[in-house]
């Protein structure tokens, strides 16, 4: 397998939370519409990636006890994962406060999004390892999701006063391991390519992304109000990731 693929694919997709921060530096603070469609249209691409394609390739390869089991493991990994690191929650409904108290709250946000988009290079990698087109897809999916992260960490920095160039940097850097953790993903299969760890990689991706979206994208989106538009983003999501497929395939 060519190991450097998956890591381009995530370097793509990790900075995209970087678009995220340029956005509200360019455009100031987006508003709530805005970012409860654009997390909808995450939610939507996320969950059918998540099942259209990985679940589905994983039935194929695995017992259905496997199945549950690497599914399962995915999502309590990325749950435990949130449970110890501060994370987009921390934005939803968030007012004007104390600069500093601002400040500390989108790096804590960085922090956590760094720490949270290491499962995310793994789930490309899984994905690249078994079909290359499939590792595209996911990537695809998980730039979508990174933009809105991106726009949670620098709605914070920005009204706490921060230096547009310093705003940037950070979400820019804030993304970037997950290009990290998809070439130590792709190392790791290159060895280990039975048929059985690439099927128990792309369930584990599976549950990864199921929780993220079911946890993270819609209930912070629906704290933004307008839960009709979130709905509509949701569907154009998933009617945008069939599409992706079609011209993939």
């Amino acid at each position: 397998m060519d190991i450097f693929q998956p890591f381009f694919l995530s370097l793509i997709a990790g900075m995209a939370t970087g678009i995220g921060g340029i956005f509200v530096v360019l455009l100031g603070k987006l508003s709530n519409k805005v970012v409860g469609f654009s997390m909808g249209v995450a939610s939507g691409v996320m969950l059918m990636v998540a099942f259209n394609d990985l679940f589905l390739e994983a039935v194929k390869i695995l017992t259905h006890y496997q199945l549950i089991f690497t599914f399962s493991l995915g999502a309590i990994t990325i749950m435990v994962v949130d449970l110890v690191i501060p994370h987009i929650e921390l934005t939803a409904g968030m007012g004007n406060g104390q600069n500093s108290k601002m400040r500390r709250t989108g790096i804590l946000i960085a922090l956590g999004i760094t720490i949270h988009n290491f499962p995310e290079g793994l789930v490309v990698s899984a994905g690249y390892s078994y079909i290359p087109r499939l590792g595209l897809i996911i990537a695809i999916a998980i730039m979508m999701h990174n933009i809105p992260e991106g726009v949670a960490t620098a709605i914070p920095l920005s009204v706490s006063g921060m230096k547009r160039s310093n705003i940037a940097i950070i979400t820019f850097l804030s993304g970037l391991s997950e290009p990290i953790a998809a070439f130590i993903g792709a190392v790791a299969l290159s060895y280990l390519n039975s048929a059985n760890v690439l099927g128990s990689a792309l369930a584990f991706a599976a549950g990864v992304m199921t929780y993220i979206t079911a946890d993270e994208l819609i209930p912070v989106a629906h704290e933004y109000g307008h839960k009709h538009v979130v709905s509509v983003g949701l569907l154009s999501g998933m009617l945008f990731a069939l599409l992706i497929d079609v011209i993939l395939s």
